[in-house]
């Protein structure tokens, strides 16, 4: 990053951060996306659920077994995704909350 562009972005987290340094203020943005990533998720994977009215090991065993429909299938791969998803933010935010309260 050019030295002007680390400058102003430093100068804008401590007026926004004014009581973090700069990697504490790094870590803090990168938590909040990752809690916000994980409502989407998670929200994704409560409205496959009430739209199928099953869990996703269940509807993954009944579209295995068959022959889904095109709608049916992309919807497999995309609840599979927010699966995933949700597993992996859950993991970043430990991650990053591990960051942030040694700081």
């Amino acid at each position: 990053m050019a030295t002007s562009t680390m400058t102003l972005l430093q100068d804008s987290a401590q007026r926004l951060f004014p009581n973090l340094d700069f990697d504490q203020v790094l870590a803090q943005l990168l938590l909040e996306r990752a809690q916000k990533n994980l409502i989407k998720y998670r929200s994704a994977v409560r409205d496959f659920e009430a739209r199928y009215e099953v869990d996703f090991p269940t509807f993954r065993q009944q579209v295995l077994a068959g022959q889904p429909a095109f709608e049916v299938e992309q919807d497999y791969f995309d609840w599979e995704l927010a699966v995933t998803a949700v597993g992996d933010m859950e993991d970043e935010i430990k991650r990053l909350r591990r960051l942030v309260s040694v700081q």
